[in-house]
């Protein structure tokens, strides 16, 4: 199932949240950061500036892209449009924001309801013995730059992501390769069509694995993030 977000949510959409590990707003674009085992998941998360949210993890695979401000993932530098992949049960972090605060989105193929904090006792119990646990960290280069830049080369299991540039009306186009969990679609640049819904920045798209929308750029091209989920782990 297709299942798309735009960038204007209504205001009541944007929710404080205030506790030990995180100070910001969440704001739900497709299901929301409470559901879980329903599907797709994606939401913006607006960490307050200079918050250090501790290293943690979940129990589902997902990425993350920073949309504004600056800090960082770990030792990773983080600035527009980094994107983040952590495979489900890895710990990664801390996520540290700059004096201006940082904004990213989290997206799930699977929901799932919240973070497992490794400074915790009990929480690396939920870990399970033998499972993979990987990060991937990758950056566009300049803007304008090639039509199709690869991030995260495309793995057998289905892992990639790409950023996709697109002129005027050009529709998109994906290089070939598995595709077991399913993609993401984030618009970081201009405006896109898919079928009836619009895409603007930073409108966000997700398809499951058979599914492959037929995105089309608006008048002034589009930059897209094509963030790819590999088969989830047994």
């Amino acid at each position: 199932m297709i299942s798309a977000s735009h960038s204007q949510l209504p205001a009541d959409a944007r929710k404080t949240v205030v506790h030990e590990t995180f100070h910001g707003f969440v704001t739900d674009m497709i299901a929301t950061r409470l559901s879980v085992g329903t599907g797709a998941q994606g939401f913006l998360v607006e960490q307050d500036p200079n918050w250090v949210t501790p290293s943690h993890f979940h129990l589902e695979q997902q990425f993350q892209v920073v949309v504004a401000g600056e800090g960082s993932i770990g030792r990773h530098a983080a600035r527009p449009f980094m994107v983040h992949y952590a495979a489900a049960e890895t710990g990664y972090g801390p996520i540290t924001a700059g004096p201006e605060g940082i904004s990213y989105l989290t997206l799930r193929a699977m929901a799932d309801t919240g973070a497992w904090y490794l400074h915790k006792p009990g929480s690396r119990e939920r870990m399970r013995p033998g499972l993979k646990r990987e990060q991937a960290h990758a950056s566009p280069g300049v803007e304008g730059g090639a039509p199709l830049e690869v991030l995260i080369a495309p793995r057998s299991d289905g892992l990639a992501a790409h950023l996709v540039r697109l002129a005027d009306g050009a529709p998109i186009k994906l290089p070939a390769g598995a595709c077991d969990g399913g993609r993401f679609y984030v618009l970081t640049r201009g405006t896109a069509r898919a079928g009836d819904t619009l895409l603007e920045a930073l409108g966000i798209m997700f398809a499951a694995a058979d599914e492959v929308p037929a995105i089309i750029a608006g008048p002034e091209g589009a930059d897209i993030l094509v963030l790819q989920f590999p088969r989830a782990q047994a």
